[in-house]
């Protein structure tokens, strides 16, 4: 994690985008997020925190929300209420 970055609203707005859409190539994921600088890094950062899993398919990788993803997106919910 970088020291002086809070990843919490892109990690937030990655997971979101996956629920809503489904598994999503790293391309599609930065295209949709173009607010957020988003790299490899970012989504291994994501998959060691068990927020999505990552499968290299074709010639990058793929996410998918997580069980634990889906939790952690209700407990930012239920506290933002």
């Amino acid at each position: 994690m970088r020291s002086i970055d809070d990843n919490t609203p892109m990690t937030l707005a990655t997971l979101r985008k996956l629920r809503e859409w489904g598994p999503l190539p790293e391309s599609d994921i930065s295209r949709m997020l173009r607010g957020y600088l988003i790299v490899t890094d970012d989504l291994r950062e994501m998959a060691e925190e068990g927020y999505i899993e990552l499968e290299f398919i074709g010639d990058e990788y793929v996410a998918t929300l997580t069980t634990l993803g889906r939790l952690f997106l209700e407990q930012d919910e239920t506290e933002s209420d």
